[in-house]
């Protein structure tokens, strides 16, 4: 589902004098609407045509977006966008399931603190990004969410968890946007997601949690397969 508004196409020139994160914010949005695509090669040359910037300013966002986990390089082979595959997807929601009903629940024992406070904030710009239909702010703004979340509960090995981690949640989240495109139903989960913890129903908060993590990977990767299948 689309908002029905016209986007600019991703690749297009930018300012000479951008930096290097207005370049990997067009080579995200180009990721996430799809003009490159899962295993797709990422060649320099062509993409600093496309963008209208130097190679070594190309060079730079490729590794960071490696770093990220956007994209992959491949000994002998080069540059290419990530491709996960579902048992990849479907172990990251494992481990996500995990930790963050760990993170909930915590959460919710200090629902009138801090940590429920900020996470109602990150809610509130993820929402507003939403609303602004910017590809790159909704994806940036998904992670913080929940990396406020891990934070919130204020568990230091959760703490210290997530950034071993983050790379491979992005990498999930962004093939999620990109593959369904329903800015709707992202709205609704975490609205929802947020309104649970703060309810402090244990029960409620294990299943809503397992709900917006592992059945929308099992959701994606039947996307996948189904795309896949029609090539």
């Amino acid at each position: 589902m689309t908002t029905g508004r016209e986007r600019e196409p991703a690749l297009t020139p930018v300012n000479n004098a951008t930096r290097r994160e207005v370049v990997v914010d067009a080579i995200r949005r180009a990721l996430l609407s799809g003009e490159l695509a899962p295993g797709q090669r990422v060649k320099e040359a062509p993409l600093a045509a496309a963008l209208g910037v130097s190679r070594p300013t190309i060079r730079e966002a490729i590794h960071q977006l490696i770093h990220e986990g956007s994209l992959v390089q491949e000994p002998y082979k080069g540059i290419r966008v990530a491709k996960p595959s579902p048992e990849d997807l479907l172990d990251v929601a494992d481990v996500r399931v995990s930790l963050e009903t760990l993170a909930a629940l915590q959460l919710a024992k200090h629902r009138d603190g801090k940590g429920m406070a900020a996470l109602r904030q990150a809610l509130q710009a993820h929402l507003d990004a939403i609303d602004a239909d910017d590809l790159v702010k909704i994806d940036i703004t998904h992670l913080e969410f929940h990396r406020t979340l891990w934070e919130g509960a204020e568990n230091q090995m959760l703490t210290r968890i997530w950034p071993l981690v983050e790379s491979q949640i992005r990498m999930a989240m962004s093939l999620d946007q990109a593959t369904r495109a329903d800015i709707a139903r992202d709205a609704e989960l975490h609205v929802r997601l947020v309104e649970v913890i703060a309810s402090g129903e244990e029960e409620r908060i294990v299943t809503e949690v397992r709900e917006h993590i592992a059945r929308s990977a099992e959701e994606v990767v039947k996307l996948i397969g189904f795309r896949s299948g029609s090539n």
